[in-house]
């Protein structure tokens, strides 16, 4: 009788083990809810900005197919090799001015991206 009841004490220990195990990662969970919070909306935050530098990106990709084109067309009407030069040295100028301001506007797409998180890490914390 006795090795009866030891076995009903082991089983219903175990249980309260399984018990704690179980709801253990809710508790766990409840404690790292405001860090998970706090990363879930930089993440949102940076999800848009890098959306914004993509779209920015793709739109200067599509100009600068679109030139590359022009400078195709252009050069079939050229006979001369000094008109060839003068097309090439436009385009290529137009280039360089692009690619710049490119540049400049997607360092500043990053930089609102970097500070409006960096907001939000110091308000979180």
């Amino acid at each position: 009788m006795s090795g009866h009841y030891q076995g009903e004490s082991a089983v219903n220990s175990s249980v309260g083990q399984n018990l704690s195990v179980l709801f253990g990662p809710a508790l766990t969970f409840r404690m790292w809810e405001p860090f998970f919070v706090g990363a879930l909306n930089a993440n949102a935050q940076a999800q848009e900005a890098f959306g914004t530098m993509a779209g920015e990106w793709q739109t200067f990709v599509a100009r600068r197919l679109q030139e590359n084109m022009e400078l195709v067309q252009r050069l079939a009407g050229r006979r001369t090799p000094e008109q060839i030069l003068a097309a090439h040295t436009i385009f290529w100028q137009k280039a360089a001015e692009d690619c710049s301001k490119e540049f400049t506007t997607i360092t500043q797409h990053f930089a609102r991206a970097t500070s409006a998180t960096s907001a939000n890490d110091r308000s979180f914390s």
